[in-house]
C-alpha cells in the first residue's frame, strides 16, 4: 500500500533559492530511498485562516512562508 509522510516548515522569504537549491540535493537521496513522488509546495496567495492555517501551525513572521512537503512511498517500512 502506499505510505505519504509529509511535514510543514516556516522558511524566509529572502531564501527560496537556497531553499530550492537544499532541497534538490536532498530529493535525489529520497529518490535513492525508493520514493516514487517528492514534493515542496512553497506557498503563494493563501488566504489566512479564520482558525488555523499552515502559518499559524509553524508561526510563521511576516518574512516567512509555509512549505509543504510530501514524499510517497511504495509502502510503509517498519523496519
Amino acid at each position: 500500500m502506499t505510505y505519504i509522510d509529509g511535514f510543514v516548515i516556516a522558511a524566509p522569504k529572502a531564501n527560496k533559492q537556497k531553499f530550492i537549491d537544499h532541497v534538490q540535493a536532498a530529493d535525489s537521496i529520497f529518490i535513492e530511498m525508493e520514493a516514487t513522488r517528492v514534493l515542496e509546495c512553497w506557498s503563494d496567495n493563501v488566504p489566512a485562516g479564520t482558525t488555523t492555517d499552515f502559518r499559524m501551525a509553524v508561526k510563521a513572521s511576516e518574512d516567512e512562508v509555509a512549505i509543504f512537503n510530501c514524499n510517497q512511498w511504495p509502502e510503509r517500512s517498519l523496519k
